[in-house]
């Protein structure tokens, strides 16, 4: 698959690009990236109801397709940039979409999807984990580290003052035998963050660059231990692939979806992680077997399907 061209696209969000880059190194790290911008009238449709159309797009006529092309897709804003382009540069490109799409299934020749989502098609795969982009580094973890990874307000989760009174604790409490590193989101609320700095806590220190990427893979390979809130599937996957051991951290518990409950099921029974304790006490997870049947399923699955049809699939209106 070394000579197809890999395209990746998404709203340029740092998850979903982290999860598509992730997948194209599987496949061919030289790959191009395009982060795709949907006009304002768009924005806030459900993807149902986002046309299939280019002019939906800002930027879309910037991708231009000759041959033979692998397009990896992530985000709702991009299901329907994939399609256009599959239907635009027919036959040339075969179309991947990591998520569920929720929508046209059969427009795309494969799916990527989270394990709790439940897609049964026979073009998806599921993934235990979140893909990710993150590189880690070896021989570098100090036992007296800890990171403290915070998610924010969500569709699920108010993260009101109770969570927040809640989380400043068990800061508190570690902070005097840990130097605990804060690694806040782009859904954190500010007001959490200011506490935090008010307290002026000796051992506690925030990372603010939340957008370099080196910078985070680093954290996560210097820490004895991870601790998530539970709010994000991503940041607990980034957690548990950093090979060392991770307590994710529940509030709200009433709020908290079935699907969310389903994962955290799903990570338990594989042995990855443990419900925050003060003891800290979690299994450190063994990957490697994990990783290498992943990415043997993927490339097998893309490899096995991977066609650039004369005649368009089922369905699939050309013009």
């Amino acid at each position: 698959m070394k000579n197809i061209r890999i395209i990746t696209i998404s709203e340029g969000a740092a998850g979903m690009k982290s999860q598509i880059h992730g997948l194209a190194n599987f496949i061919n790290p030289n790959f191009q990236n395009f982060d795709i911008e949907i006009k304002a009238l768009f924005k806030n449709f459900p993807i149902q109801l986002i046309p299939s159309n280019e002019l939906v797009y800002k930027n879309l006529d910037e991708i231009k397709i000759n041959d033979k092309t692998i397009i990896i897709s992530c985000g709702k804003k991009s299901v329907k940039a994939s399609i256009i382009l599959k239907k635009k540069f027919f036959p040339f490109v075969f179309n991947i979409h990591i998520q569920n799409p929720k929508t046209h299934f059969n427009m795309f020749d494969m799916i990527v999807y989270p394990k709790h989502d439940k897609i049964n098609k026979s073009n998806a795969i599921p993934t235990l984990l979140a893909l990710h982009n993150i590189k880690f580094k070896e021989g570098i973890r100090d036992q007296n580290k800890i990171n403290f990874i915070i998610g924010g307000s969500s569709k699920y989760f108010k993260f009101g003052d109770a969570t927040i009174q809640k989380i400043h604790e068990e800061i508190l409490f570690l902070s005097n035998n840990y130097l605990v590193k804060i690694i806040p989101s782009r859904r954190t609320p500010i007001k959490f963050i200011k506490n935090l700095k008010k307290m002026n806590l000796k051992n506690v220190s925030i990372f603010e660059d939340q957008f370099n990427p080196t910078e985070y893979g680093n954290l996560l390979s210097e820490a004895s231990t991870q601790i998530a809130t539970w709010d994000s599937i991503s940041m607990i996957s980034e957690a548990i692939s950093s090979g060392t051991k991770t307590l994710i951290f529940p509030f709200e518990e009433k709020k908290c979806p079935k699907r969310y409950k389903d994962f955290y099921n799903n990570i338990l029974e594989e042995n990855f992680i443990s419900f925050y304790n003060r003891d800290l006490k979690a299994p450190t997870p063994d990957l490697t077997g994990y990783n290498n049947e992943l990415k043997s399923k993927i490339l097998n699955k893309i490899e096995s399907n991977l066609w650039f049809k004369t005649d368009a699939p089922q369905g699939f209106n050309t013009k």
